[in-house]
């Protein structure tokens, strides 16, 4: 009972169904249980349909992409926390990662965030681009059309012609690297992270309701865009992406609508820490304080005096400072 109490919690949450994988640098990684079966199914409609070493380049490229999304969701969280967020948990699941953050609520802290994922694609690309070339000495298998994989794939050979495995494996890293990078970068569906970037962007100049609301518009149109194109094309999984993407904006702005969405609506993956801070008290005001705390301090001496020795073994400054306190207090 206990280890179903951890992958399904109390039962409610769809979203809590998950298995517990670890934790690393305070981050919790849990695998959504939906994925955990579309990953088995995978492959076993693999094993079916091609042969060990067929079979093996699916499961490595499945290995490929789950890593490159996980260290895609720690460059969210890593960022997060640099702009002194929070950050604790990354879920798996089938479309993609959720990266729970919780940075101050502001369009730099936002931003930053949001930038911290397709930061780790940035620096990645280099990398394996640059083992690739090396290796096959072809411009052109690492600069081309990430929609038209296939036609790379003639220029990837090493300098005799031949296409190693781990060469195989070095170029889907790549390419899977590469069109993670472009997906998220250049479709402006909120809550994607080119849609979160138009909304902090947006949000530095008009505010963050009025952006959120302009953000989730586009979100929308992107979101339908997608499933146009998931059914044209028969990708199903463009098609569930366009119909999670096109919910989450249409219930952004149905909160937007409620009231919710100008100051502590929720954050860009998780609610936002409120940025409330106390107002810093001018020089003069502290002075202040330092005087009342200091005649305070003498009345209360005083009035010891009093007790010790009586009324008569106080100075005239003394009672002169005692006339002006009860003065003012009888006049508060």
């Amino acid at each position: 009972m206990s280890v179903l109490r951890r992958v399904f919690g109390e039962g409610q949450n769809p979203m809590e169904w998950a298995i517990p994988l670890y934790a690393l640098w305070g981050i919790r990684v849990r695998l959504h249980i939906i994925f955990a079966i579309y990953i088995v199914s995978e492959l076993l409609i693999a094993g079916i349909k091609f042969d060990a070493t067929g079979w093996s380049l699916v499961a490595v490229q499945a290995a490929l992409l789950f890593v490159l999304v996980l260290l895609h969701e720690y460059g969210h969280c890593l960022a997060c926390r640099a702009v002194r967020g929070e950050a604790d948990q990354i879920l798996m699941w089938p479309l993609g990662g959720l990266a729970f953050c919780r940075p101050p609520h502001g369009w730099k802290p936002e931003l930053v965030t949001v930038i911290g994922g397709p930061l780790v694609n940035v620096i990645l690309l280099p990398m394996l681009g640059g083992g690739l070339l090396l290796v096959t000495g072809e411009i052109r298998s690492v600069v081309y059309n990430p929609f038209d994989a296939a036609g790379a794939m003639v220029f990837v050979r090493t300098g005799d012609g031949l296409l190693p495995y781990w060469l195989m494996v070095l170029w889907m890293a790549y390419h899977a690297n590469l069109a993670l990078l472009a997906f998220n970068m250049l479709v402006p569906m909120y809550p994607m992270d080119c849609g979160r970037i138009v909304q902090c962007l947006l949000w530095a100049r008009l505010g963050y309701e009025k952006s959120l609301h302009i953000a989730t518009t586009v979100g929308l149109v992107a979101a339908g865009t997608l499933v146009i194109l998931g059914m044209l094309t028969n990708q199903s999984m463009l098609l569930v992406i366009g119909l999670f993407g096109g919910f989450t904006c249409w219930a952004e702005k149905q909160r937007l609508r409620m009231g919710g969405g100008a100051e502590f609506g929720p954050s860009w993956r998780g609610e936002p820490i409120r940025a409330e801070r106390a107002p810093r008290p001018s020089k003069r005001h502290l002075r202040e304080q330092a005087r009342e705390a200091a005649a305070h301090a003498e009345i209360d001496r005083i009035l010891d005096k009093i007790r010790a020795e009586g009324i008569g073994g106080l100075s005239k400054s003394e009672k002169k400072t005692l006339e002006r306190a009860s003065r003012r207090d009888g006049a508060a």
